[in-house]
């Protein structure tokens, strides 16, 4: 994209880079792959799934989570 394309697009009204935004968004979203998950990943999801089952008081809140990362990020 050029300076005078880039332009053109910014003098555009808000709806229409609304519009714009939308299709762009929904084109990255249909051009991405789903990752690919080993089967060791998926043995470690399901272990863990089976942990959270067994003890469901185990698990964190989103809020002690949120806690835990920002006291290890310092």
């Amino acid at each position: 994209m050029n300076a005078s394309e880039l332009s053109k697009l910014q003098a555009l009204p808000v709806s229409e880079k609304l519009l714009l935004v939308d299709a762009l968004w929904q084109s990255i979203g249909e051009s991405m792959k789903e990752p690919k998950v080993s089967e060791a990943e998926k043995r470690e999801l399901d272990s863990r799934w089976a942990r959270f089952e067994r003890d469901p008081s185990r698990a964190l809140t989103l809020e002690q989570f949120r806690a835990l990362v920002k006291a290890k990020r310092g």
